[in-house]
C-alpha cells in the first residue's frame, strides 16, 4: 500500500480550490487537474508500507494527536514550481506556515521510531491543484483570490493513494485523529 499523512479538506475548502482549478485551467494549455475529492495538505509522503506498518503509523498518529492542539491556517494566491516548463500548481498556506512545518517535522521524528525507508524530509506547506501545466499565459497566477475564512488543522489522516479500476488516483482515509 502507498500511504501518506495528510490533512483533509470539508466542502467549502474544496470549492474554493475548484474554482481556483478552473481558472488555471483558462490560462492554461494543458495540465494534470486535481480531482475534487483528492485535495489535501500532505504532511509527509511515506510510501510503500505493509499492513502491520499501517498498525504501527496509526499508533504514531494517536500518540500525536494526544500531544497536539489544532491552530488555524489561512490559504490564498497560487505559485508553482516549473519542472521544464511543466507547472506543479500550487495553492499557499499564507498563515502559520511555521505551525505547519513544525507539525510537519514531529510527525517525521515520530515516524523514524518505525522501520520505514522514508525519503529526506523537505516539507513545504501547499495544496496541489494540478501537475503538468504548460500555461499560455503566467499572469493568471497573480489574479486569484485567497480563502476569506481560517481552517482549522484539527485532524490528521493515513491516506492510501491508489488507482482504481479506471488508473484514476484517489485519496482515500484509512486512519484519521483528532489534535486537542
Amino acid at each position: 500500500m502507498r500511504v501518506f499523512i495528510g490533512i483533509e479538506f470539508d466542502n467549502d475548502v474544496k470549492d474554493y480550490l475548484s474554482e481556483i482549478q478552473n481558472e488555471v485551467k483558462i490560462g492554461a494549455t494543458k495540465g494534470n487537474y486535481t480531482l475534487y475529492d483528492n485535495f489535501h495538505l500532505t504532511l509527509r509522503f511515506i510510501g510503500e508500507v505493509s499492513n502491520e506498518d499501517i498498525n504501527d503509523l496509526s499508533e504514531v498518529l494517536t500518540t500525536f494527536a494526544a500531544e497536539n492542539s489544532s491552530f488555524p491556517i489561512k490559504i490564498g494566491g497560487l505559485n508553482s514550481f516549473n519542472r521544464n516548463n511543466k507547472h506543479i500548481v500550487y495553492v499557499e498556506v499564507l498563515e502559520n506556515q511555521e505551525k505547519l512545518k513544525k507539525l510537519a517535522k514531529t510527525i517525521d521524528n515520530g515516524l523514524k521510531e518505525l522501520s520505514l525507508k522514508l525519503d529526506d524530509f523537505n516539507f513545504k506547506a501547499h495544496i496541489t491543484i494540478a501537475r503538468e501545466v504548460v500555461f499560455a499565459q503566467l499572469s493568471i497566477l497573480n489574479i486569484l483570490r485567497n480563502y476569506d475564512k481560517p481552517i482549522l488543522v484539527k485532524k490528521i489522516s493515513l491516506m492510501l493513494s491508489s488507482r482504481d479500476k479506471n488508473n484514476i488516483l484517489r485519496y482515500t482515509p484509512l486512519f484519521t485523529v483528532n489534535m486537542r
